[in-house]
């Protein structure tokens, strides 16, 4: 009896024989599998420990404040702005010299605001942190609380920007109290000459609540650095507390266009004065020729 081998069995042991040894050719030769190389782009300089912060329910008659620790791992200083959504909300940079954090130091963004300063209900407000290190980048941290029903301000701030020559800008603010309780301002003042305020009269809204109105006076000429100064509202009410208001104050550096144009209508003014008194001056003296002798 004798054994017979089909093709198909002879090839694939063919193929098993073989494999080993063009593997080791393939090897020797240098033809091997090159890895996948993935790179990824570098981290933000900035890393904050958390970017968002909750108050929950505040007390609108208390200065509200929130912070935000954060650590430069870069290896260049960075140079930090910050940029808020909202004029009542006032942020500041710790543990930084002239807003540049040095390289492996940790920072601390402070972000404080009143309450009294907003309408009741959820709020939700952002800071936005802006550098550059390899690329500008923009971290946004987000504030979040809830006003109840009692006293607030409006508008809750106000930023002013007078062109040269501007006159004065009157802005009137209305403290209104929602829990139905009448109250009286009994002061009002400001930290800066450049703000005259006037207490005005009360009344009630058309859904009852009580109010009464502070008339604001802005100088026109203002400085060209920008200004931050407070109003400050005191009421008889001794759950309310002070108010404050923030108000940004800046006057505009004139542009070289104006300044050309206010040069121009300088030298118009001075032109047409002269043309005048020249041409006064000769009727003058033809009125004084034209004198008989025994007037003179």
């Amino acid at each position: 009896m004798s054994w017979t081998t089909s093709g198909p069995v002879r090839l694939m042991a063919l193929t098993m024989a073989v494999t080993p040894f063009a593997l080791a050719v393939l090897n020797h030769t240098g033809l091997q599998s090159v890895p996948l190389v993935i790179t990824s782009p570098p981290p933000p300089a900035l890393a904050f420990r958390q970017y968002a912060v909750d108050l929950k329910t505040v007390q609108p008659t208390t200065v509200v404040e929130a912070s935000y620790v954060f650590e430069n791992r870069s290896a260049k200083p960075i140079r930090i702005a910050l940029e808020p959504s909202c004029g009542c909300l006032t942020p500041r940079l710790q543990g930084t010299r002239d807003n540049v954090i040095e390289p492996g130091d940790h920072g601390r963004v402070v972000v404080r605001m009143q309450p009294a300063n907003t309408t009741p209900g959820p709020h939700e407000y952002t800071v936005n942190v802006k550098y550059t290190d390899t690329e500008p980048r923009e971290t946004p941290l987000t504030l979040k609380l809830v006003v109840p029903r009692g006293i607030w301000v409006t508008p809750p701030a106000l930023a002013v920007s007078h062109p040269l020559g501007s006159s004065p800008t009157v802005q009137d603010f209305t403290v209104t109290d929602g829990r139905g309780k009448p109250f009286e301002i009994t002061d009002v003042s400001c930290n800066s000459d450049l703000v005259e305020a006037v207490i005005g009269e009360s009344t009630r809204s058309a859904i009852g609540n009580y109010q009464q109105s502070v008339r604001v006076s802005i100088a026109g000429d203002l400085p060209t650095v920008q200004t931050n100064v407070v109003l400050k509202i005191t009421t008889d009410d001794p759950d309310m507390g002070e108010i404050r208001v923030p108000l940004r104050l800046q006057g505009r550096v004139p542009t070289p266009a104006a300044e050309s144009d206010q040069a121009l209508d300088h030298e118009r003014q001075k032109s047409s004065a002269r043309l005048t008194s020249e041409t006064i001056k000769p009727r003058e003296q033809q009125s004084a020729e034209n004198t008989p002798a025994e007037a003179k």
